[in-house]
Order: structure tokens, then C-alpha cells, then sequence
């Protein structure tokens, strides 16, 4: 499935997942907060993905800077380098599926199983 609901759907898990090891690791694993990046822009994206993407480009530019900047000894960095390949994979099917400014209630079905799924690295 890659419809752009379910595509949307996945770039937030996996904003989440790489949120999650910016915290452990530049945070050391003090601060997670309660709700990851990808979870919290969910209801956004429900009604308006295209919002929800644009918020998503404010925030997810530090975990992506500190992810390239990990050396290939530390912890998890295999990990970390494929979220940051798998959301710009993503980002490649988004840009040619292009992008609802609504959803109708398939696209939401479709947007919950994109951020459900898992992938096997994850």
C-alpha cells in the first residue's frame, strides 16, 4: 500500500522512531517525553496532512542533524541511519504520490495502518 495517507502514516512512526533515539542518546535517555513528535502531529495529519508535514519541517531538522552526525562506533547507529534512509525513501514516494490538504475516512484508515506498520529493522 502507498497510498499517500499510508505514506504519511509511516513518515510520522518513523519520526517518532528516530525522535526516540535522539532522545536516548543525545538526552541520554533522561527527557523522553510522553508523546514522540510523529504521535503528537497524528491529529493534525488526520484532518490535514499537508499541515501536519509542514509542522513535522520545524521539528524533526535537530534529530536529522544529530543522526548525521553520529560516528560509527557509537550505540544504535546502524539503527539510526536506517530511519533516516527509510524516512527519505518515504519522502521520495510522498513527493511523487503527492499530498491530500484533507482526509476522507479511508485516508484515515489507510494513515493509522502506515503509522502501525512495522517494518523488519523495527
Amino acid at each position: 500500500m502507498n497510498s499517500p495517507a499510508y505514506l504519511v502514516g509511516q513518515f510520522l512512526s518513523l519520526a517518532d522512531d528516530l525522535h526516540l533515539k535522539y532522545c536516548q542518546h543525545a538526552r541520554k535517555g533522561s527527557s523522553i517525553p510522553p508523546q514522540l513528535v510523529g504521535n503528537a502531529l497524528m491529529p493534525t495529519a488526520l484532518e490535514a496532512p499537508e499541515r501536519a508535514l509542514s509542522m513535522l519541517s520545524q521539528r524533526i531538522p535537530p534529530y536529522q542533524a544529530w543522526a548525521k552526525t553520529l560516528s560509527d562506533t557509537e550505540q544504535d547507529v546502524g539503527l539510526v541511519k536506517y530511519f533516516l534512509k527509510q524516512i527519505g525513501e518515504v519522502s521520495n514516494q510522498l513527493k511523487e504520490a503527492g499530498l491530500s490538504p484533507t482526509c476522507s475516512d479511508t485516508d484515515k484508515a489507510q494513515m493509522l495502518l502506515g503509522y502501525l506498520a512495522r517494518t523488519e529493522n523495527n
